[in-house]
């Protein structure tokens, strides 16, 4: 019995693991596709998420999830929680494609800070004084960011806000993870498809976010038309994977792996796209790390002294 146990942790651990690899690397992906404007990738992203997740229900047989859409409840939240993650992707294929893949990474930092302050505003949680410093310390690094280096910032604000928003729709909506997610793309897949019609009676709404090309972007139509159906699956596949996890693994070990993604994003803006990491990047970072180190290793310090109490 020993050994499933350990065989359930170490695949838990491996599939939060490439969730979250999946994740960090996907402004890699976006960059292939730099050539289309990002209101039209985000379009398709939709359209081929939905299929991608659809067909995965289909193909199980035991997900049932067209129930959802007789409960009007259900349906308010699923479209709610689906433009706001809509809104979140768009965000983030600009950005990546406008040449602030820094900023992104920095939005997914401030995350767990994000979803401190949701606990706090929508469940009525308490900060505890880890948190409570935690938040002081991103706070400051944020505010120099914004005095030294401009508005850029409010890239890292909308991707942090958005996606603490998601979540805290989806955590009180309280409905089953793959069926909840298969009417969400549903009902994003057919806002997906009404862009494109609109789009295509009307061409000029991709100009809101015209094409940026970079230096990687695919220019061959076949290989372009793979990669933006293949968004649909890159979308899904690490949100089932995160979901298969949490399953398998404590919130703790999940805690400290979230932040691989925005990780490996940093890296690849100094190291694969060129951009430039200024004094205020730094100051920005070193803040915003101080105080996730803080709040993940505070309920760590809690469980030992605890654990040492109850010893003794």
């Amino acid at each position: 019995m020993p050994d499933e146990e350990q065989h359930t942790d170490k695949k838990g651990f491996l599939e939060a693991l490439f969730c979250h690899i999946i994740w960090g690397l996907m402004p890699i992906y976006w960059k292939l596709v730099s050539g289309v404007p990002a209101f039209q990738v985000l379009a398709w992203r939709m359209v081929w998420a939905a299929v991608f997740v659809i067909a995965l229900c289909v193909l199980v047989k035991r997900v049932r999830f067209l129930y959802l859409a007789r409960d009007a409840r259900a349906l308010r939240t699923f479209f709610a929680s689906g433009l706001i993650v809509s809104l979140n992707w768009g965000i983030y294929v600009w950005a990546v494609n406008s040449g602030h893949v820094l900023e992104t990474s920095i939005g997914y930092y401030l995350c767990p800070l994000a979803n401190i302050f949701c606990g706090i505003v929508v469940f009525k949680e308490r900060l505890t004084p880890g948190q409570k410093l935690a938040t002081a310390l991103a706070a400051i690094g944020v505010a120099f960011f914004i005095a030294a280096h401009g508005g850029a910032i409010w890239i890292s604000f909308a991707l942090a806000i958005t996606f603490s928003i998601y979540g805290t729709v989806k955590k009180r909506g309280g409905y089953p993870a793959l069926p909840g997610m298969a009417l969400e793309s549903l009902l994003t897949g057919v806002i997906g498809v009404a862009i494109l019609a609109i789009g295509a009676a009307f061409p000029a709404i991709w100009q809101f976010t015209p094409a940026m090309p970079s230096a990687t972007a695919v220019s061959d139509p076949g290989l372009l038309a793979a990669l933006l159906a293949g968004a649909g699956v890159l979308t899904a596949v690490p949100l089932l994977l995160f979901s298969a996890a949490a399953n398998r693994v404590s919130m703790t070990i999940l805690g400290f792996m979230q932040y691989i993604g925005p990780t490996l994003a940093l890296l690849s803006a100094v190291f694969l796209f060129g951009e430039e990491f200024t004094f205020a990047h730094a100051v920005c970072f070193a803040f915003v790390w101080a105080g996730i180190a803080i709040a993940s290793i505070e309920p760590l310090v809690r469980r030992a002294r605890r654990d040492r109490a109850g010893s003794a």
